[in-house]
């Protein structure tokens, strides 16, 4: 067999497969996505180291940074600008966080990036229920200024609404970020789909069929 006659050959395969319909993707996807659960936890874990790290550059720059005012025994009234601040800080945290969730979870990015935020909130709960049962040297958020939406001191009005305010602004960056990251992959998924439907991969370029 000549290699022209090999050629034609080959390139009638490739174009009697591109006929076909595409259906590989759509299938992983069903089998593998939904809610990652070791991808929201790494998520939630980022975007709490970020809210420890940023905190304190942020709070560095402009004195302080909070996360609630109006709370009962506080030895300092939290300014607009630390409140601001604060919002910032959860927005940036978990931006980054839901990217992560959604990068290692591949699929669904939006809801493990929202996913990484209600880990968080379940954590914060779970954390001062615990320190309003043992006692204040179990406040593990407070030991790492972490924002304290559930303790007892933050019962009033302006310390439940201005943590409704950084719980939305948290739960808001983790979607979003869950979508940034997700795009990587949806990029991934349509040059793979490109490929399958009449180029050929070699050597790291895509060349398409003659």
């Amino acid at each position: 067999m000549d290699r022209n006659h090999q050629t034609d050959e080959d390139a009638g395969r490739v174009d009697g497969d591109a006929t076909r319909p595409d259906v590989a993707i759509g299938e992983v996807r069903d089998r593998f996505g939904g809610i990652d659960l070791p991808a929201t936890l790494v998520g939630m874990l980022t975007a709490l180291a970020l809210l420890v790290l940023l905190g304190g550059l942020i709070g560095a720059a402009i004195g302080a940074v909070g996360y609630q005012t109006g709370v009962e025994n506080s030895e300092v009234e939290v300014s607009t600008a630390s409140l601001v601040g604060g919002v910032i800080t959860l927005v940036l945290a978990f931006l980054v966080g839901g990217w992560a969730a959604a990068r290692i979870a591949r699929y669904d990015g939006a809801r493990n990036g929202l996913m990484a935020g209600v880990w968080t909130i379940l954590l914060a709960a779970s954390l001062s229920g615990l320190a309003a049962w043992l006692g204040d040297k179990y406040d593990v958020l407070g030991n790492v200024s972490l924002p304290q939406w559930f303790s007892q001191d933050a019962l009033t009005a302006g310390g439940i609404v201005s943590a409704l305010v950084g719980i939305a602004a948290m739960l808001l960056a983790g979607l979003l970020g869950g979508i940034w990251g997700e795009r990587y992959h949806r990029r991934a998924d349509a040059a793979i789909a490109a490929t399958r439907r009449g180029g050929i991969l070699q050597r790291g370029r895509r060349e398409e069929a003659k």
